[in-house]
């Protein structure tokens, strides 16, 4: 199992952002594929309220065309310079909407951390990736320099589907790393049927995919989870966090998702979703 094909989101408003530098490492260390896709939403919102043929909706338009024409040049250098293969595109809307319709066609999305006051007005991108485009998306902190991702991989394990989904997502990195922690937390999931358990060994079975697996107990309430899960990942020196992305359609994900906010808004690692 490896991932070969990576989408990468391409800001209107920054000019060359560590996630494209990540990317960038991670897919020439994977041998995949990467789609730099530049979201424009000024034009969108634009050609919804004046028109396609308004005057200043062609005037912004064509200044929005000159800049993505240089940041296309720019990201096919990077690919040529690196020996990767890839594409680019361009998507006029809302980021998240047009992140989450590529998104789906692709192994892995690869965002930005939420800048607060100086993103776009709309959804916050990385956690609407993570909860709503069906893809594995890795969130890179907007502050910081990650040269190396995944030689010491933090799990956030709960026995949940979306701890499972994420725990998968993640196995071509987990595969690669020299040493993985599994953060047990409590499984709070019932199951109404069941007399006796059959074994669900997360340890166990990441032993047979990764060379060093250590486990550390996890006890925390939903208020806590996300605070502790951070200092653990300081305190064992992780460079990346995997771990399910909750969000809103139940009172349980509501509970759980106060911690994906909090990871989404304070994480200083990268950090691995998946729904």
């Amino acid at each position: 199992m490896s991932w070969r094909d990576f989408l990468v989101h391409v800001k209107a408003h920054e000019e060359w952002p560590e996630h494209i530098d990540v990317a960038l490492r991670l897919a020439k260390q994977f041998n995949a594929r990467l789609t730099g896709l530049r979201t424009i939403r000024d034009v969108a919102v634009l050609k919804a309220y004046l028109g396609e043929d308004a005057d200043t909706t062609r005037e912004v338009e064509s200044r929005e065309a000159e800049a993505t024409s240089k940041a296309e040049e720019r990201f096919r250098k990077a690919l040529d310079e690196n020996g990767i293969a890839g594409d680019w595109d361009i998507g006029e809307g809302d980021a998240s909407e047009l992140l989450m319709v590529a998104g789906r066609v692709h192994d892995l999305i690869i965002v930005e951390q939420t800048h607060e006051g100086f993103e776009e007005p709309g959804w916050d991108v990385a956690e609407s990736c993570a909860v709503s485009s069906g893809t594995p998306t890795l969130i890179i902190p907007w502050e910081g320099s990650f040269p190396a991702i995944g030689k010491h991989i933090l799990i956030a394990w709960n026995g949940s589907r979306e701890a499972a989904a994420a725990v998968h997502a993640a196995l071509p990195l987990i595969e690669q790393a020299g040493q993985v922690t599994v953060l047990i937390g409590q499984d709070k999931e019932r199951f109404g049927s069941i007399t006796r358990f059959p074994k669900a060994d997360i340890v166990g079975y990441l032993g047979r995919h990764a060379c060093r697996v250590s486990k550390w107990g996890f006890q925390a309430s939903a208020a806590e989870a996300g605070p502790r899960m951070l200092a653990v990942a300081a305190e064992k020196g992780a460079d990346v966090l995997v771990m399910g992305a909750y969000g809103h359609s139940s009172f349980r994900e509501f509970i759980l998702g106060g911690a994906t906010r909090y990871v989404l808004k304070h994480m200083a690692i990268p950090v691995l979703m998946a729904h």
